[in-house]
This record gives structure tokens, sequence and C-alpha cells, in this order.
């Protein structure tokens, strides 16, 4: 009994190693769609790793999906607190957001307070250099 339970964690070990390598050579393809699909169903038989959440979140930010992004970095950071480019991308979803808040503001208002407005114009400026 013990024999089998270990060959099913190693057979999911090879699985969620496979998976994972797939929707990373789909990702860096461009085909978001079937790598998100492949992280899905990876996730949803509960083998997810920091790794994949963190590709779903690059995956999910590159299609403006600013808030599931945020909660995929959000979801591998559970699993690996000490993940920095978990907290990098969540730093940059967040700037994301903040820009385009104000950018929202400025066009139902018509214009911002001069703070804000600074505030905007760095906010670009920054993801100019910041943003992969």
């Amino acid at each position: 009994m013990l024999a089998q339970g270990c060959q099913s964690t190693v057979a999911e070990t090879q699985e969620q190693q496979q998976v994972y390598e797939q929707a990373k050579q789909w990702y860096l393809q461009g085909d978001l769609l079937t790598a998100e699909q492949q992280l899905n169903r990876l996730h949803l038989r509960q083998l997810d790793t920091p790794q994949s959440w963190r590709l779903l979140g690059n995956i999910q930010f590159r299609q403006q999906r600013l808030a599931a992004a945020e909660q995929a970095y959000q979801q591998a950071l559970r699993y690996d607190a000490n993940d920095r480019l978990s907290w990098h991308n969540l730093a940059l979803v967040r700037l994301r957001q903040t820009t385009a808040t104000l950018m929202q503001a400025r066009a139902e208002l018509g214009e911002l307070s001069a703070g804000d407005a600074v505030l905007l114009d760095q906010l670009l400026k920054l993801q100019r250099v910041a943003l992969p």
C-alpha cells in the first residue's frame, strides 16, 4: 500500500512538471489561451506550485486582466512568501492598477488635481522603465 502511494506521488510530480513545462512553452510562443487552460487543469487537480501560479499571473497580466493577475501572484506568495519574482510582479500589477485609476479619474473629471497629475506623470514614466 505504501509503495503504491509513493508511485502516485512520483507520477503526480512528473505530471506536474510536464504540464507546467508545456504551459511555459506555450506562454513563450504566445499561445496564452492554451497555456492558461493547462495551468487551470493543473490547479484543479491540486498539483499547483508557486511557479504555476506566477506563470498564470504573467498570462493574465499580459492580457490586462489585472485583478486576476493580482490573485494569482498572491496565491504564489501563499506557497512561497520568499518568491521575489511574485513580489515584483504583484508590485507591477498594483502600479498598473493605480495608473489606470488615475487615468479613469482624469477622463471622468476632465482634469486631475496638480498633485494627482504629477503622480500620474511619474507613474507613467516609471512604467516605461520598469515593465518587461
